[in-house]
């Protein structure tokens, strides 16, 4: 359908404090405001009737880091805004506002990697479908949008979501005799799909019992790409399939159920994260997504800009001030403060915009006392530092500045001689592999030293009392940082070597604990009694599936808590450094792929409360409770759990059978305790004998779980293990 469309010369450009030249407009005045990133010279922009004819532009000769303003006359009506980049790799970015003198604001973004992109915008208009016989019927629609969709059979809307290599991904919809009735390309002609985007369209197919065949040409999955299928409902739409070809498979077929009575196959198991209410067969594709570990909050923010990992989060950070607790989480466009306290809503209390914002990969903190330090590496980036003492009604900007540090990949204070080291920093004129700072005084940091004459690169970096763990040109380098620096430790050849990336050093206990950012490659556990011959003790692992890759850690209590990309938080004890155990996770990100990037960026582990803070690049703050069993013991009288004699305090872990999973990790925290010591082990009155009034004593506490001093083994309630204990005493004298 044609649409005639008044477009008046009044394409009116203005750069920083350039004045704009009026014309009269007796259509709708459009202000469009774009905001350049990097690459500007690679942008351009139109705008597009609904037959693809331009009305107004293309708009190109962007400047990077500018802002520009194009004034544009057009008529009332629904229109496309085709965006395009030169070299394929999207608008780094880049943000284009458009504002009615009257109305409200439209975004548009080029956030994938891509040549082109099409998006619908209306001016003075409400569009969409306003045929009353269309599926997508729209009362409220002024204007039609040439998207109805009438179908005289059985209507189905699929979405499609692409990863990486979404060039060999492809679907068919096949009926009872294996004919195809529908296909991906059959909807979305123009193949192949591009990488990190969706897809939509409504089809038209008989009633009946399908199955939809996933299939990749590489057979190495579908990279984090996901499929789902909907039918119209009285709320909208109702999805009946969803699905993803798993790592390393060819094809995955899915159950599209179009008439009553068709087998529904999924995952029937309600403690499941793929649980599917509607399955009524099971498939074995039942994924559990935790074990010891609950979630108690989460956080993210939809409408911040999409980075080249397509997520918008980067690192965490915890902060305790008057019995409050709160997260710092960074993203494409700087830091957002979560009140996370004990019956918060989980609202963002503040927002700290960055010098550099827009497609951001990484910011990366560190708090020391009440002062938060950021940096971030790409851009034209500060360092800057927040004073955290007011919240939650105030933060005070105390420094903001590249005078020494324009970007950094990480950064670390050490909280006993205040000083800031800042891994892979740069700034006007010069840069160094790890640059370190006095911040004594935060609003006033001084340069100390260069360390690159004694490092090959860093990554990152962990410093106690001048000890520096130096992250970096794939060994972990051990400085002395005083008046003159000194190579004090080198870790250079170690199993499954990669690229050295993060580490936790305790120093109380001579353990470090470090992980190395490569697809397969475990942590390591090193004993550092003797720097000059430090030797890997054990390594861990999630032991999900070989490609797996560990990002962050920290340790807390011998613990090691890890953000794991795509397998989420892991928490490992390695209170027997030879014989480290997994004892809880809880994973954060859904897709079944180990390709790239994705998932738990950074972690936190040291609140006082217990609770870890996971920052998931995709899906933004998860707050987590791990949950051991918790065991007071008299340390006289070692009980036994799960087949264990629980003879310390500390972390116990075993295997044990269960009924949904096969196996659970069953989890114990045990605190030696006097006051819970026995003096007559099994005389409950206390009147010098194991009687038969004992016995009754014991009898009548049956399934007593709570306070319970007839808990013989402590296992924490009282059955019949504690009768048999009993026995074994009684007539014996105390």
């Amino acid at each position: 359908m044609n649409r005639k469309t008044v477009l008046i010369a009044c394409l009116l450009w203005f750069i920083g404090t350039d004045e704009a030249v009026s014309q009269a407009c007796n259509a709708i005045e459009i202000s469009a405001t774009m905001s350049v990133g990097l690459y500007g010279e690679e942008i351009a922009w139109s705008i597009l009737d609904l037959d693809s004819a331009i009305v107004a532009g293309p708009f190109s000769g962007y400047v990077s880091g500018s802002i520009s303003t194009t004034t544009v006359c057009i008529e009332a009506g629904c229109y496309l805004l085709h965006a395009t980049d030169s070299d394929g790799d999207g608008w780094q970015g880049a943000v284009l506002m458009l504002n009615e003198s009257e109305a409200t604001s439209q975004t548009v973004q080029m956030e994938q990697a891509a040549f082109e992109s099409f998006t619908p915008v209306d001016f003075g208009a409400t569009c969409g479908c306003t045929n009353p016989d269309a599926v997508n019927f729209d009362p409220s629609a002024t204007n039609d949008d040439m998207g109805c969709f009438v179908c005289e059979e059985t209507p189905v809307y699929f979405e499609l979501s692409t990863g990486t290599w979404a060039s060999e991904l492809s679907w068919l919809l096949l009926d009872p005799l294996g004919a195809t009735a529908l296909s991906g390309a059959e909807l979305w002609e123009d193949t192949p799909w591009e990488d990190n985007s969706t897809y939509t369209a409504w089809g038209c197919v008989a009633s009946n019992c399908y199955t939809m065949l996933l299939l990749d040409s590489y057979g190495d999955g579908w990279q984090g790409a996901e499929i789902s299928v909907s039918v119209p409902a009285d709320s909208g739409l109702a999805l009946i399939a969803n699905g993803t070809v798993p790592v390393g498979d060819f094809e995955f077929t899915l159950s599209v159920p179009l008439s009553d009575g068709c087998p529904v196959y999924g995952c029937t198991e309600p403690q499941a994260w793929n649980y599917q209410p509607s399955a009524n067969e099971d498939d074995g594709s039942c994924t559990r997504q935790a074990d010891n570990v609950s979630l108690i909050g989460h956080w993210t923010d939809t409408s911040l800009p999409i980075n080249g990992l397509n997520g918008r989060f980067s690192d965490i950070e915890g902060y305790a001030k008057d019995g409050r607790e709160y997260a710092i989480i960074g993203s494409t466009m700087g830091t957002h403060i979560i009140d996370i306290s004990e019956g918060a809503a989980y609202e963002e209390l503040f927002f700290l915009p960055a010098a550099y914002s827009g497609a951001v990969t990484h910011r990366d903190y560190h708090i020391d006392g009440d002062f938060l330090f950021a940096v971030c590496d790409q851009g034209s980036s500060t360092l800057q530092c927040f004073d955290l003492a007011g919240l939650p009604n105030t933060v005070t900007t105390v420094y903001d500045s590249d005078e020494w540090v324009r970007t950094a990949h990480n950064v670390f204070v050490d909280a006993i001689t205040k000083k800031l080291y800042a891994c892979s920093m740069a700034r006007s004129g010069f840069s160094s592999p790890l640059l370190v700072l006095d911040v004594s005084d935060p609003s006033a940091p001084l340069e100390l030293v260069n360390l690159d004459p004694w490092i090959p690169g860093c990554h990152d970096v962990f410093v106690h009392h001048d000890t520096a763990w130096v992250n970096g040109g794939g060994v972990v380098s051990v400085l002395e940082v005083i008046d003159e620096p000194s190579l004090i430790g080198l870790i250079d050849e170690y199993p499954f070597q990669g690229g050295n990336h993060s580490g936790w050093w305790v120093p109380e206990d001579d353990l470090y604990v470090f992980a190395d950012e490569t697809h397969g490659s475990p942590l390591k556990v090193i004993d550092t009694s003797d720097l000059q011959d430090m030797q890997v003790l054990g390594l861990l692992s999630s032991e999900t599936v070989p490609e797996a890759i560990a990002h962050n850690l920290m340790i807390r209590d011998g613990l090691v808590f890890v953000s794991y990309y795509h397998d989420g938080l892991q928490v490992f004890d390695i209170s027997d450094p030879a014989n480290p155990k997994k004892v809880a996770y809880y994973d954060t990100y859904e897709p079944d792929s180990h390709a790239g990037y994705a998932g738990a960026w950074g972690v936190h582990a040291t609140l006082p409360s217990g609770r870890v803070l996971i920052s998931d690049v995709q899906s933004g703050l998860f707050v987590l409770q791990p949950e051991p069993e918790n065991i007071n013991f008299c340390p006289e009288q070692p009980p036994m759990w799960n087949g264990l004699e629980i003879t310390s305090g500390g972390s116990w872990s075993t295997l044990v059978d269960d009924q949904a999973w096969e196996i659970d990790i069953a989890w114990a925290w045990a605190a030696p305790n006097a006051t819970a010591c026995i003096d007559c082990f099994g005389d409950f009155d206390n009147d010098g004998h194991r009687t038969t009034a004992d016995l009754l004593l014991l009898l009548s506490d049956w399934s007593c779980t709570t306070g319970c001093s007839t808990d013989l083994n402590n296992n924490g309630w009282v059955d019949i293990a504690d009768v048999l204990a009993f026995l074994a005493l009684f007539g014996l004298p105390c």
